[in-house]
């Protein structure tokens, strides 16, 4: 199918995802054919895939490969950090502010928040460009945490975001430094 060539294609070529999948296998985290699967999600699903802690796999939702094959690897990557997070810090994910922790440094590093791709978004304000990164990062983890089934509002979700950010902001493991500079 279109999505795992889309798949096989980032795992062979892509600098980032291939950077977290020896940063997942140091942590011995098996990051073999099977730890990323193209699956058809269900209707008007919300993500574009997801980390499935319990299978310790990644899946991408192949009608939404289909309208953004350009964000494969970005999503991946995305992804990869959420099972490098489980691998090190052995989340627990009912806990909404351990789930910010990693919302935030999944769309910290995997490029979620490139200037680019929030011009695309239409989300720049040329009168607003400092800090444009972080309100990024901050907009998106909230918004990942408020699809948690045990998150009951927004403001719990901001709420969680808030009490996470100054550790997991920073925290840029295993990658030196913030997703807009090379791995």
């Amino acid at each position: 199918s279109r999505c795992q060539y889309l798949v096989d294609k980032a795992l062979a070529s892509c600098p980032k995802v291939k950077f977290m999948k020896e940063a997942l296998l140091k942590l011995g985290v098996r990051s073999d054919v099977d730890f990323i699967q193209c699956a058809h999600c269900p209707e008007g699903a919300a993500a574009a895939g997801g980390y499935l802690p319990d299978q310790r796999t990644v899946v991408l939702c192949q009608q939404w490969v289909a309208k953004a094959p350009g964000e494969v690897e970005n999503t991946i990557v995305h992804e990869m950090v959420h099972a490098y997070d489980d691998a090190r810090a052995h989340l627990n994910w009912h806990d909404l502010t351990q789930h910010a922790c990693t919302e935030i440094r999944s769309a910290n590093l995997s490029g979620d928040c490139s200037f680019t791709r929030e011009l695309d978004r239409g989300n720049i304000n040329p009168t607003k460009l400092a800090g444009q990164g972080q309100r990024c990062v901050r907009r998106r983890a909230q918004l990942s945490v408020s699809m948690h089934p045990g998150c009951p509002d927004a403001e719990t979700a901001r709420d969680a975001v808030d009490r996470a950010w100054a550790s997991c902001y920073p925290d840029t493991a295993p990658f030196d430094q913030h997703a807009t500079h090379k791995a």
